[in-house]
């Protein structure tokens, strides 16, 4: 057996033993499935009517078109059995796990830096993050939010494309990277941000950024983005949301607040993912003020960036940490849309990649060290571990709404009795 398929099978076998749990959910019939995945699309077959519908609705502000069509198949061929919706959306996650690996493989097999050790090691640590994750659970366990898991394999698809279009130069690669674009923006919006991540490569692989070529090759990209934008808020605006809409809107210091704020939330919780919930709710309501403690989350990140900015530069932290921002763009909040959480795990999803790809890195580099590599090791084994036992735990409260909302009450009562206990008179706390 290969090296390759020997990684191929470890990862799909570590997604698979987080989310066993996930085989016998059902449907959150109270929480969007009852509308998102049980409608009259769905069950209305592959019939002109129905696919010419589906490709031109906006449903409910939702544009995602070949989300749609995966629940049409599925329905045709399973009827509204959970099993094989959940079933889809877990072959679906490892597919993504196993092509970050392949990408990371290659990208870094492009540069001259990597010792070969250190690129099967980077790329395996970084798949297999991702496919234990807890912070991903999300978007996997919840058959509502299998978009992201479809517009992610398009888009890394689209990488391994552009790629392949990098070395050969053959225009078919480069009409394929399109292609899979498209349908990458048909799973959902955020594939918007593909033509940026584009330019990002180009720098990673020293392409030369000044070159004319280099911006020629991605305007029909940029336009396909643009048009995709528009067709989001067109969307949105059709459900009387977003930014085309008259619906009120949080004026824009609170949308640079809030995008701080989410930043921190989603790194932090990439590297520790305690509290998680499936639902973060904004800290005032519209008209109202911004707790005084979210002012401090766009200062400290402005300091944190101008005292390590010689560090960011490095080539492969920047690329680590603009491929997480790149791909949160669209979610941080500084473009109004229709969102009423401040933030969700399902966001995350690719982001989450440029960070683990910087754990991976940078443990690579530590287990280069005979003195710590043992450490090291033993260290990222246990937090591996940690991550996939709490992964299966948090995949189980995704089993029905009555268990998900159980859970949120849970949290909330948690929190509740903390800050009772916090303000009590007799806590040393608040002496």
């Amino acid at each position: 057996m290969t090296k390759t398929l020997k990684a191929v099978l470890a990862l799909a076998v570590a997604a698979v033993l987080v989310y066993i749990p996930v085989f016998s959910h059902q449907f959150q019939l109270a929480w969007d499935d009852q509308w998102v995945v049980i409608n009259l699309y769905t069950a209305g077959g592959f019939t002109m009517e129905n696919l010419e519908a589906i490709f031109t609705d906006f449903y409910e502000g939702q544009y995602a078109p070949l989300n749609q069509l995966s629940y049409t198949a599925l329905y045709a061929l399973f009827g509204y059995d959970p099993f094989w919706f959940h079933t889809f959306g877990v072959l679906l996650h490892v597919a993504n796990a196993v092509l970050t690996y392949f990408f990371m493989l290659r990208l870094l097999g492009k540069a001259e830096s990597f010792e070969r050790a250190s690129v099967q090691r980077i790329a395996m640590i970084t798949a297999l993050l991702m496919a234990v994750h807890p912070f991903l659970v999300e978007s996997v366990a919840w058959i509502s939010a299998s978009k992201i898991l479809i517009y992610s394999f398009f888009y890394l698809a689209a990488l391994h494309a552009y790629l392949s279009y990098l070395e050969n130069r053959k225009v078919a690669f480069y009409l394929l990277t399109l292609f899979l674009f498209v349908c990458s923006f048909g799973g959902k919006e955020q594939a918007v941000t593909l033509p940026v991540c584009l330019l990002l490569v180009d720098y990673t692989l020293k392409r030369d950024l000044k070159s004319r070529s280099v911006w020629l090759e991605k305007i029909p990209f940029f336009v396909l983005s643009l048009i995709f934008g528009y067709i989001t808020l067109l969307s949105q605006g059709a459900d009387k949301v977003g930014l085309l809409s008259d619906a009120p809107k949080y004026p824009f210091y609170q949308n640079i607040i809030f995008a701080s704020y989410s930043i921190t939330e989603y790194l932090v919780k990439c590297l520790f993912p305690v509290n998680l919930s499936y639902l973060y709710m904004f800290p005032n309501a519209m008209g109202e003020n911004v707790p005084l403690r979210f002012w401090l989350y766009p200062a400290m990140l402005l300091i944190i960036v101008v005292s390590f900015l010689d560090f960011w530069k490095k080539r492969w932290v920047f690329f680590g940490i603009v491929f997480f921002i790149i791909h949160l763009g669209v979610a941080l909040h500084i473009i109004p849309i229709s969102r009423f959480a401040i933030v969700a795990d399902r966001y995350v999803y690719m982001a989450s990649i440029g960070v683990f790809f910087l754990i991976a890195y940078f443990l690579d580099k530590a287990l280069q060290y005979k003195k710590y590599n043992r450490l090291a090791l033993s260290g990222f084994v246990v937090y591996l571990i940690v991550l996939g036992a709490y992964g299966h735990q948090h995949s189980k409260i995704w089993h029905d709404s009555t268990m998900l909302k159980k859970e949120l009450k849970d949290l909330l009562k948690q929190r509740n009795d903390f800050q009772k206990h916090q303000a009590a008179p007799g806590n040393p706390a608040t002496k």
